[in-house]
């Protein structure tokens, strides 16, 4: 049944049985009129008395109920909502007052009298019943097992109350005075004591506070004077209500407890407790901030947060759950006085964690045996608080804090904790980032080695003669790469050259370029044909390489006696050609595969024969990778073979060096910006 609902139907009980007392003082009334007939005499009866502890039983329960739902410690509108409801009943009287009045000459008088003292005990008792439940919120801040088996005393006092309503013989009044009345008064005296709460306002809070209280306490002293003289002026018996213990407990502990208020907060206004309280917070949020963000490591900052938040949280246990970098799902890091069976139970019924970085808001559960997901779960604590830990609105993980007590974190406790949760979520972004601060330097320098180790693979002099000149230009685009170009010089008139890209760019293309280097050495000192050398440089390639990565390649031999080129090209770009005696430039386009696609025997079909050239003094080789021509520029326009071509044909008659440098200069200019690919240019002028 929802709530609202509930309450309707104790309140409409409440009236009902309002109307049944009123109805036995208007019989008492007409029972006047027929002294003779004595069943009428019923107030004062069993009867009456039952109906009186139902009365005060029903109203107990709604108010009790409409003031337990108070979730936050608003010191001054609580109080304010008290004295408003003592003002209305005030009111009430003033006009009950004034209506006996003009009414006291009629004939009815004698049946609006009960009616007039019914609304007035009504308006006094739902007053003093609902200081009673909302000073219990005052009491209970923070919860306690002490505070929460005191109260619960207290309402056994006011059960006992209602039951001795029911007798029709009075006891000894000293029996009453040991057994109940001393009891009761250590116990409200006890209760009293506990103010905690006044400690956490500020000045200006606590004077209103206090103002508010003295209000209250003259509204009670009001109710009090109007309980002492009202009966007489509406010529009423009142002697029924002096035996009714439940009445006394209830006007007696809010008097008593305002009465201790006050007093606490008049000595309290010129301290600075709360200042000094804050203070200490603000110190302790500092020292664990220090102690946080002075540690690099990732689990001393999850202890760290974790044995923070139980302290500061009166926890009876808590947990860090996180996502795992490697599996991307949710483990518990670190737990403290709870096994991983229940905080497994916990996440089996609802994922609270799921639900805290999907939400980016933290979740109290106040009662775990009411939540419609956990009530199932067999865990030994009642009341769950997860906060997520968060930085610039990534979640890293939840902090929980259990307890097993109800609704145990109160809202100062629970801001407390999200400031600890920020913190480390702070403190693990500068960690990530320091760690990868870290690893990039490292990686940067791993980078600068393999660059010179890379520098030290290509060649820095290349062979010079009178019938040959050899110039090379190589750039890559991140800190090494995958272009490769070398000449080998076996005899004094025959020179191997090979210019190579591996597919791909990166520390990956820069190590298959070495197994390339490797390779190509290798083979060039032996007594190969072109043909035979690219087939073996496939088998070696094929059996080193990962599948996936491949070689382009060109490879040429030059026999400067005959005057004779052999070249052959392996899936690479095609070479550019000067022929001096012609006064023309051409492509060298005939070629095959690259290496290491077709790793087996079947490579050889796809090897084409070498192209041989009868070169004259004055011709030029352009060798290059596809840097060069794949060059785009903000139109997204390649360089193309048209444009290489005319620099050529521009340069034809310059030196190599002249050629290389203005190729390169072309490109860069056609670009506007750095090539962003690996590129290679190596000119061989012929003499």
């Amino acid at each position: 049944m929802k709530p609202k609902i509930l309450n309707g139907i104790i309140l409409s009980i409440g009236v009902l049985l309002w109307f049944l007392l009123l109805t036995f003082h208007i019989l008492e009334q007409i029972a006047a009129i027929f002294p003779d007939n004595a069943e009428m005499m019923l107030v004062g009866g069993f009867r009456y008395r039952l109906s009186m502890v139902a009365f005060l039983l029903t109203f107990s329960i709604y108010l009790s109920r409409v003031f337990s739902n108070i979730e936050k410690l608003q010191v001054t509108t609580l109080l304010w909502r008290l004295f408003m409801i003592g003002m209305i009943g005030i009111t009430v009287i003033m006009f009950i007052t004034i209506g006996n009045r003009f009414t006291a000459q009629m004939v009815i008088y004698k049946y609006l009298a009960p009616v007039y003292f019914g609304m007035a005990f009504t308006a006094m008792m739902v007053f003093f019943i609902s200081a009673v439940f909302i000073y219990r919120r005052f009491i209970l801040y923070p919860r306690t097992r002490r505070k929460i088996f005191g109260w619960r005393v207290f309402l056994i006092f006011l059960a006992i109350g209602l039951i001795l309503s029911l007798k029709l013989e009075q006891l000894d009044l000293g029996v009453y005075i040991f057994i109940l009345y001393i009891p009761f008064a250590v116990l409200t005296l006890i209760l009293s004591a506990n103010v905690r709460w006044i400690s956490y306002l500020n000045f200006n809070q606590k004077l209103r506070a206090l103002g508010l209280f003295v209000l209250i306490m003259i509204v009670m002293i009001t109710y009090l004077i109007a309980a002492r003289k009202l009966p007489g002026i509406l010529q009423i018996d009142f002697d029924e209500f002096l035996y009714i213990e439940f009445i006394y407990f209830v006007i007696a502990f809010p008097i008593v407890y305002t009465a201790f208020s006050i007093l606490v907060l008049f000595f309290n206004l010129p301290t600075s407790s709360i200042f000094e309280l804050k203070s200490f917070e603000i110190a302790s949020f500092s020292k664990i901030n220090q102690a946080i963000q002075s540690n690099l490591d990732f689990t001393d900052i999850l202890n760290t947060l974790l044995d923070a938040s139980i302290v500061a949280a009166n926890a009876k246990s808590g947990w860090i759950e996180m996502y795992s970098e490697e599996t991307r799902e949710q483990e518990v890091k670190i737990c403290k006085k709870i096994t991983n069976a229940e905080t497994q139970e916990i996440r089996s019924h609802f994922n609270i964690t799921e639900k805290i970085i999907q939400d980016q808001k933290h979740i109290l559960i106040k009662n775990i045996r009411k939540h419609k997901a956990l009530r199932n779960a067999q865990v030994s604590f009642k009341c769950i608080l997860a906060i997520p830990i968060m930085s610039n609105k990534e979640t890293y993980g939840v902090v929980y804090v259990a307890n097993d007590l109800v609704n145990s974190f109160e809202d100062v406790t629970i801001q407390s904790l999200i400031t600890f949760a920020e913190q480390a979520g702070i403190a693990l972004e500068n960690a990530r980032l320091v760690n990868n601060s870290i690893e990039l330097e490292r990686y940067q320098e791993q980078l600068k080695i393999a660059k010179e180790v890379q520098k030290e693979l290509l060649p820095h002099n290349l062979p010079f003669s009178e019938k040959i000149e050899f110039v090379a230009m190589s750039e890559t685009a991140q800190e090494v790469g995958g272009d490769y170009f070398d000449v080998v010089q076996p005899k004094n008139h025959l020179y191997r050259v090979a210019i190579g890209d591996v597919s791909g760019k990166g520390t990956t293309a820069a190590f298959y370029m070495a197994e390339t280097k490797g390779i190509f050495r290798a083979l060039a000192r032996l007594d190969l044909s072109v043909s035979d050398f690219i087939i073996t440089a496939n088998q070696a390639l094929s059996e080193c390489m990962q599948k996936g990565f491949f070689v382009t390649l060109t490879y040429l031999e030059i026999n400067t006696d005959k005057r004779e080129i052999q070249l052959i090209r392996a899936g690479h770009s095609p070479s550019i050609y000067f022929d001096s005696k012609k006064d023309e430039i051409k492509e060298l386009k005939e070629g095959g595969l690259g290496l290491a696609i077709v790793r087996n025997d079947g490579f050889k079909k796809f090897v084409k024969p070498s192209e041989k050239i009868i070169y004259n003094p004055g011709d030029v080789l352009v060798l290059y990778t596809d840097g060069i021509v794949e060059a785009k520029n903000q139109d997204n326009e390649e360089y193309g073979y048209g444009r290489l071509k005319q620099i050529v044909e521009k340069n034809k008659t310059a030196s190599a060096a002249e050629i290389a440098s203005g190729i390169v200069n072309s490109v860069k200019d056609f670009t506007h910006a750095d090539l962003n690919d690996d590129y290679t240019v190596l000119i061989i002028r012929l003499r």
